[in-house]
């Protein structure tokens, strides 16, 4: 009953506050989704517990340590519960009253929950999140929101974990009206320790994928502020990708350290200030950035004219220096005497890249299929045996390197060519060792050990057996809600992937007419609640026969919450009947995810068992004719999902950023979430296909 009384004096306090204005905004009553939203959080509690010195029962309502000595009831805590909010929502609308400030059910709901948890306290004009509603909310950024909501997340100075789920499911719904949303997943923290200075906020929130950017600066009378570092010894420099949370502490004066690093770090250039020597090259070169980052750390140079000549052919001497080195071999000079690249040659030989009489002449070109060989030698790599991605060769060296993101051949009409007879240009040598030189440093690698991915704080050993995404971040380029990748050896799709969420009046001339090209369709879902009923999208026809007569190319998914193999199966059968046949473009595709609120049915589901349901879908709808698909984000893809089963199918990867982060390889990137189509209400998922169907 406490927290009943101390908010009902809360809005006494607060009338006597705030300025008086128009009552002429609607007022609302929470919803019983904002309810069972208050209810996740809080959790039922029969007895009287102690969190932070005071006494609390039920759904967190206060109390006294002896009250309710016999406990209380759900239905009574529930009571108890509603009254609270009843105290909560007087609070809201007179804050929206006094201000004038309109809003959404979802929106208000979600202030309820803040002034449930929190009281008054963020009602503040003064603090951001109350001074963006006065103002008006719409014209912040997502992360100004989400800051704004999210920064009451601690308990005195302490970050708390259950906080930031909260906060972070309430800024999403107050964004987009989603009771169960992906914000934990779509944000993380560095937590700032300003040591002995000053600053506005200590815990700021970033999208999780994204590069922090600009960082904070604490101040501090008399001292220099000489950086942020880690528990590590790291300095944060904010071009670091935000991927887990992180606690960092200000350093004053010179910011010299004697800590030595754990992980291993490459020396950074800072390619931004490269200035371009050369009159042939040019940003929209697809070669760029290989071109760019070569030159900055000196492993390529042009011409005495200043031009670099992309398309000349590479000589088998310069080959053989390039990938060497770019492999971290020692540079043996010209201590072989006679020809400039002997040394290089004898190393070669030594290392078994090759043979002596497959180089007759370093002056002379080197063909593709050898180069592969002598690359997969030099970073100990050996040949795989397997289905080969290229169509003019079977090639163990070619599949390795294909496999760790080396090489990408050249596609033409859909089919990917490796050409190995071929020699090689010097714009194709600058890639392959850009990517070598880059090879040993996926993501981070573990301290003293290759083979790791880390993953926000873990370390996942690498998959071999699991194709590496062979992209170039550095050539992804987003335009508004338009991914272009500008790589000549891809040819790539714009879609969109819609449900019941998007209505039913979607306008698919309009799509089309917008430069969509596919469009991947919702057939139905599971629920995630212990029933587990399956579901038919209500749009799912109507979508797709517009989809068609609009000239899209289609695929569908269902998502799914199967506990076991048969259920998989079972939602398999479910997508065929109400495919009853129809053709598809795309694949059919597995959508499995995890599901964060209580009662969830997948709750604790094994990895083996997700992957045993994963691999019964696909196989069913194989067998029916269509091609099978599997859909995963980030935390699915690296910590639930077995990786090394699924290679048979392609993958829809989800992460909303400018660039990928996925280690392995997907056919669809779905980069965001908030799309902007014409035809399509609202917002839209965004997806782009890399060799389309």
């Amino acid at each position: 009953m406490k927290k009943f009384l101390c908010l009902s004096l809360c809005i006494a306090l607060l009338l006597a506050v705030l300025p008086s204005a128009a009552y002429a905004v609607e007022t609302f009553t929470t919803s019983e989704e904002g309810i069972a939203f208050i209810k996740e959080f809080e959790d039922y509690r029969a007895t009287p517990y102690e969190d932070n010195g005071k006494w609390y029962i039920g759904y967190g309502t206060l109390c006294e340590k002896g009250d309710y000595p016999n406990g209380i009831s759900q239905d009574e805590a529930e009571r108890l519960m509603r009254e609270c909010v009843k105290v909560a929502e007087d609070l809201v609308n007179n804050l929206l009253l006094t201000y004038g400030i309109a809003v959404t059910q979802y929106q208000f709901d979600a202030m309820v929950d803040m002034a449930y948890n929190l009281g008054t306290q963020w009602m503040n004009p003064t603090y951001r999140f109350c001074s963006y509603l006065i103002s008006g909310v719409g014209q912040y950024t997502e992360a100004q929101v989400v800051n704004a909501i999210a920064t009451w997340c601690h308990q005195g100075t302490t970050v708390r974990t259950n906080l930031v789920t909260r906060r972070l499911r309430c800024a999403y719904l107050f964004l987009y009206g989603q009771y169960q949303n992906d914000g934990p997943s779509a944000y993380t923290y560095i937590h700032f320790d300003p040591n002995g200075g000053s600053m506005e906020n200590r815990t700021v929130f970033y999208p999780t994928g994204w590069a922090y950017g600009e960082l904070p600066a604490p101040v501090l009378a008399g001292q220099t502020f000489a950086g942020w570092y880690t528990a590590e010894g790291y300095q944060l420099t904010g071009q670091e990708t935000a991927s887990a949370p992180l606690e960092a502490t200000a350093r004053w004066g010179d910011g010299t350290s004697t800590e030595a690093p754990s992980i291993p770090q490459k020396p950074e250039i800072d390619l931004s200030g490269w200035v371009n020597p050369y009159s042939d090259v040019t940003e929209e070169d697809w070669y760029f950035s290989y071109v760019r980052e070569l030159s900055a750390y000196d492993v390529v140079g042009g011409y005495p004219d200043g031009t670099f000549r992309a398309d000349r052919t590479l000589s088998a001497g310069e080959a053989l220096k390039l990938i060497l080195l770019a492999a971290g071999k020692t540079d043996p000079g010209n201590s072989a005497g006679g020809h400039w690249a002997s040394g290089y040659l004898i190393l070669a030989e030594s290392l078994g890249c090759v043979e002596a009489w497959e180089v007759p002449d370093l002056d002379g070109p080197i063909s593709r299929g050898l180069i592969a060989k002598i690359a997969c030698a030099a970073m100990g790599l050996t040949p795989r045996s397997g289905a080969s991605p290229f169509v003019d060769v079977d090639n163990g060296y070619a599949l390795t390197l294909y496999e760790e993101g080396i090489l990408n051949g050249t596609v033409s009409e859909g089919l990917r060519f490796f050409y190995p007879d071929n020699s090689i240009i010097r714009s194709e040598m600058c890639a392959i060792v850009s990517r070598i030189r880059n090879w040993d440093y996926v993501e981070a690698v573990d301290p003293g050990q290759a083979g790791f991915i880390q993953y926000r704080d873990q370390f996942l050993p690498l998959l071999r057996s699991v194709p590496a995404a062979p992209y170039n971040k550095d050539l992804f380029v987003l335009d508004g809600s338009t991914m272009y990748y500008n790589d000549p050896a891809y040819s790539t799709a714009l879609g969109v992937d819609v449900s019941s969420y998007q209505g039913e009046e979607i306008d698919w001339a309009k799509v089309a007419a917008s430069g969509i090209e596919f469009v991947m369709i919702r057939v139905g879902y599971r629920g995630y609640g212990t029933e587990g009923t399956l579901n038919l999208d209500s749009c799912f026809q109507k979508n797709l026969a517009g989809a068609k007569a609009a000239g899209l190319k289609v695929g569908a998914y269902f998502f799914s919450q199967a506990i076991n193999t048969a259920e998989a199966a079972q939602e398999a059968q479910f997508v065929l009947q109400a495919l009853a046949g129809q053709a598809l473009d795309y694949p059919l595709v597995y959508d499995w995810e995890v599901i964060s609120a209580d009662g969830a049915r997948t709750k604790g589901l094994d990895n083996t068992t997700l992957t045993d349901c994963a691999i019964t879908f696909c196989e069913s709808v194989r067998m029916a004719g269509y091609t099978p698909m599997v859909y995963y984000n980030l935390p699915v893809g690296y910590l639930h999902y077995q990786l090394d089963r699924l290679t048979a199918y392609d993958v829809w990867f989800a992460q909303y950023a400018s660039m990928p982060s996925m280690y392995y390889n997907y056919r669809i990137w779905q980069y965001s979430d908030k799309g902007s189509v014409p035809g399509i209400p609202g917002k839209v998922d965004m997806n782009i296909a890399f060799l389309p169907y």
